[in-house]
């Protein structure tokens, strides 16, 4: 989970519009250009537009097949809201058995994004309560760090190709979701072996 971490603190710093990434594969909404109404953005990608979203020294242990966004961008006095869902599905790793797998994921997202003012462009520190509370700089907003953000936050962080999996033999290595083994089933823990003529006298 450190790396999901660190992906993210990464992606947090691609909000702003004059970061020198390329407006090609990105999803950059002009602010000014946001209707009284509000503006709906409706999405659908796949893992070759995902991997832009991160340098490519960066290895992720899973793959993204499918995404589909539907948020509704709104703004008030400059300050702009985001609120949507999205639902996707990857193929990860299980993690009992390490047979790859397929899972969805999905979940509603917001966020409230405020202009930096010139003689605030130092970091600010955001308390818990305000992680859904960023900045953005310029005339645009780029949706792809919020998207891919949102992804990387509700990958589980122990994935199942389902919940009954009966993961691998420890001592042999046996999927034993497709096979049983000849391995001792009861094995003993050799830090209690000390134990095991221990007597009790009464």
């Amino acid at each position: 989970m450190k790396r999901f971490y660190n992906l993210l603190a990464r992606l947090n710093l691609r909000y702003f519009s004059d970061n020198g990434l390329s407006m090609s594969n990105s999803l950059k909404i002009n602010v000014l250009l946001i209707p009284e109404e509000g503006q709906r953005f409706v999405f659908s990608e796949g893992d070759a537009w995902f991997k832009t979203c991160f340098h490519k020294e960066e290895r992720l242990d899973f793959a993204l097949e499918t995404i589909d966004v539907d948020c509704m961008i709104t703004k008030t006095s400059g300050t702009v809201f985001i609120k949507g869902n999205f639902s996707a599905l990857i193929d990860a790793d299980c993690s009992r058995c390490l047979e790859r797998t397929r899972l969805t994921i999905c979940s509603n997202f917001t966020y409230t994004l405020i202009p930096v003012k010139a003689e605030q462009k130092e970091e600010i520190e955001l308390k818990p309560e305000e992680l859904e509370i960023s900045s953005y700089q310029g005339d645009f907003i780029d949706l792809a760090p919020i998207i891919c953000e949102q992804i990387i936050l509700q990958i589980p962080i122990k994935i199942l190709c389902r919940e009954e999996c009966k993961g691998l033999c420890q001592r042999c290595g046996t999927n034993l979701n497709a096979a049983s083994c000849q391995c001792e089933k009861d094995v003993r823990d050799t830090r209690m072996a000390v134990l095991k003529n221990f007597k009790i006298k009464n």
